[in-house]
């Protein structure tokens, strides 16, 4: 599989797990979703690493073992992100992180990419953000904007963390990025479990409200194994923006499925990325 047919698998993916994932957060909370998150990658991530490699693991380098642990603790933001509102807000700020990726890509990995794909990536992340923006403004009932805050946060340091990612694959490959990462990342959730007082209360195992959270977070994990695959095979500038393209994707699945209206700007956005998309596509 290319590195675009790859990031688009990852989008796809994501943009199901997102909604699933948003939604179980009445039940399970952002501390635990990433537990529960990190727990599914030792279970999957690490066999999945070894087989694909065929048990030949490269050793962590200092750099990669650095890079990998930073870009998995803004990683960690993610789910609280998604927490402090609805999905419309946090997901359009959330949507602008590959411009971070490929200003430190363009800077410190040397990646140059043409004019072309330049039109590309700003249409995909255009369109992403035309979609995700709510159509009548601000809700009313929106009262905190800790949104605001986190999300801008969260857009710069995940896009860091993109970079750092695709940095740690250079080093290591994308196999044992994958082998490793879960690893590194029991660390992280051991500290966020620690300053996280608030969310401490464990989910209830049992019961069907524990399903989407389950299932979303499954899907996130796969999610991201695609896209570490395709940051092997093409530079982070190009794979970062065809991957956050999820939001357009949420809504052709709830037109398809839940046969949902799709509004004005709404198509302007779907057919923007769609264009850059297919810019970023003939340019590979």
């Amino acid at each position: 599989m290319s590195w675009l047919s790859l990031a688009f698998s990852a989008a796809f993916v994501w943009a199901i797990g997102n909604v699933l994932t948003k939604k179980g957060f009445e039940h399970v909370s952002p501390l635990w979703s990433n537990i529960i998150f990190n727990g599914m990658g030792l279970l999957l991530w690490v066999p999945l690493g070894l087989y694909l490699s065929h048990f030949s693991i490269h050793p962590l380098t200092w750099g990669s073992f650095a890079a990998i642990f930073l870009a998995y603790a803004a990683y960690f933001l993610y789910f609280y992100t998604l927490s402090k509102g609805e999905l419309s807000l946090t997901g359009t700020l959330l949507s602008t992180y590959p411009v971070a990726t490929v200003i430190l890509s363009y800077i410190f990995l040397g990646e140059r990419i043409s004019s072309v794909q330049v039109g590309g990536i700003l249409l995909v992340i255009v369109g992403s953000v035309l979609i995700s923006l709510p159509e009548k403004g601000l809700p009313k009932v929106v009262r905190d904007y800790s949104w605001l805050r986190w999300g801008i946060i969260s857009s710069i340091l995940i896009g860091m963390g993109d970079f750092l990612s695709k940095y740690s694959v250079n080093e290591i490959g994308s196999y044992s990025q994958i082998f490793y990462a879960p690893i590194i990342s029991i660390g992280l959730s051991a500290a966020t479990y620690i300053f996280d007082k608030k969310n401490r209360q464990a989910p209830q195992i049992a019961g069907k409200l524990l399903i989407p959270s389950l299932i979303g977070l499954l899907l996130l994990s796969l999610g991201n194994i695609f896209f570490f695959v395709a940051l092997g095979k093409g530079d982070a500038s190009l794979v970062a923006p065809v991957s956050s393209a999820y939001p357009a994707l949420m809504v052709l699945l709830a037109i398809i499925f839940l046969k949902e209206k799709v509004t004005k700007k709404q198509t302007v956005g779907i057919a923007t990325t769609i264009v850059g998309i297919v810019l970023l596509g003939i340019t590979v």
